[in-house]
């Protein structure tokens, strides 16, 4: 049985996507916004049927709703495709299709080697054909050179940079990686842009966290692992597991965010083992499993990464050790073991330039220390998370900001009057509408 026509399939996907569109009632200028591919794909379907890739209609179902129902219509208008240049293909092989007259019988065995001889000499051609657009498809080895130099200069600059310088160097390096995947590439480039796309696809998703969009993050990190499972790098999917869980931790999914960081800590890269045993620690910790959090602390301690900094995250050293070492201290109740790694931790971001990021969360975690002793000290606890939200200039984010505000209803439940307490409240409300709309900071 033959496949349906071309045509018929491709005025079936154009009309289904101007019936998902009008039922949507999105623009094409909204569906670029929300899937993040140019509107022109948008035209190019809902007028003409007309492919664009694969993922990107993908990405079209994900807006819908609708499962995998335009994807799978592309996929048969491929296939229809490719089945109308096969035969054409196998018709200028065999020649005019006109009956074999009886005197020529005797030589059908001759006429079929010739007609498959024909079709081999035609597929010799097109394969020459083929392999000159292979050879000649990789891209300038400049334009790989420049997006590694665009990631290398996020990983350098991403602790200390505003969000919204962040922003264009992100996008802009995924779209790029994106566009060349979906040419032809040899297959050592289309690892090397591959692993690209995934490591901007995860700082995509990580700075959508920072600014509390979960909805953004999680599409994001969805994204880098299916780019981190097609090159099998274990340094992109332990970067992303960092992600996945630190998502999980701030929605208050403790256990899930212990077991994603637990589950990733053996086959992920030794440079990222450390990490990832500290966040399981701080997500044992808040779950409740505190003999597991100690022993992911000794974890912790024991895979600390010796080596160069690598891209992805930033490495995680003798300042973070301590910081870790106070969160999970003072998560366990134990405020007089967590101050003082808390007073290290912030010796050493402060005289080595730390990342406003990780200063912050340690001045929360001095707080919470000051919360946890056997003498709380509430009037330290509202400046050490006034301190942490300082921090921050103008570059609000999620998880100090979050973390302050648990601090401050910690410290609104028993001394709701004072003034170090009320002070800390403004200074959060402020730092709360600075970060986008709709999202979680609480």
């Amino acid at each position: 049985m033959h496949a349906d026509p071309v045509d018929d399939l491709r005025q079936r996907l154009a009309a289904r996507f101007r019936e998902l569109q009008r039922a949507h009632g999105l623009s094409g200028k909204q569906i670029e916004a929300r899937t993040h591919y140019d509107r022109k794909n948008v035209s190019a379907v809902r007028n003409s049927g007309r492919l664009p890739a694969r993922h990107v209609l993908a990405a079209y179902d994900d807006l819908f709703g609708c499962g995998s129902e335009l994807t799978d219509l592309g996929d048969r208008i491929r296939a229809a495709d490719q089945a109308e240049r096969l035969r054409g293909l196998s018709a200028r092989a065999a020649g005019p299709n006109t009956p074999t007259p009886p005197e020529a019988e005797a030589a059908g065995a001759d006429r079929r080697e010739f007609v498959e001889f024909g079709a081999l000499t035609i597929a010799a051609g097109l394969a020459g054909e083929v392999s000159r657009r292979v050879a000649s498809a990789d891209p300038d080895p400049l334009t790989l050179d420049e997006l590694d130099e665009r990631l290398d200069q996020i990983g350098a600059s991403y602790t200390s940079s505003p969000h919204a310088a962040l922003t264009p160097l992100i996008v802009g390096g995924w779209r790029d990686a994106e566009r060349l995947l979906e040419r032809r590439l040899s297959a050592r480039v289309r690892t090397r842009v591959t692993t690209m796309a995934g490591l901007f696809a995860f700082y995509g998703g990580r700075l959508a966290f920072n600014l509390g969009d979960d909805t953004a993050a999680r599409r994001f990190a969805s994204l880098a692992e299916l780019y981190s499972r097609d090159v099998d790098d274990p340094l992109l999917s332990g970067s992303v597991a960092t992600l996945k869980t630190s998502i999980a931790y701030y929605t208050g999914r403790h256990s899930a965010a212990a077991d994603i960081a637990g589950q990733a800590r053996a086959g992920a890269h030794p440079y990222l083992r450390a990490r990832l045993a500290a966040y399981e620690a701080r997500a044992r910790a808040a779950a409740g499993q505190h003999d597991q959090a100690r022993q992911a602390l000794r974890d912790m301690q024991d895979t600390v990464w010796l080596g160069e900094p690598m891209v992805g995250t930033e490495t995680f050293g003798e300042e973070l050790i301590h910081c870790f070492l106070a969160v999970v201290s003072g998560r366990l109740g134990d405020g007089e073991h967590a101050e003082p790694h808390a007073h290290r931790s912030l010796a050493i971001l402060q005289a080595t330039g730390g990342g406003y990021e990780d200063i912050g969360g340690t001045y929360n975690a001095l707080a919470q220390a000051f919360l946890r002793r056997a003498r709380p000290d509430p009037e330290q606890a509202a400046d050490a998370a006034s301190r942490a939200l300082a921090v921050l200039d103008g570059r609000p984010t999620r998880t100090v900001i979050q973390r302050s505000g648990q601090i401050w209803q910690e410290l609104g439940a028993r001394w709701e009057n004072q003034r170090a307490v009320l002070d800390l409240g403004e200074q959060l409300q402020a730092h709360r509408r600075a970060l986008p709309a709709g999202s979680s900071s609480t």
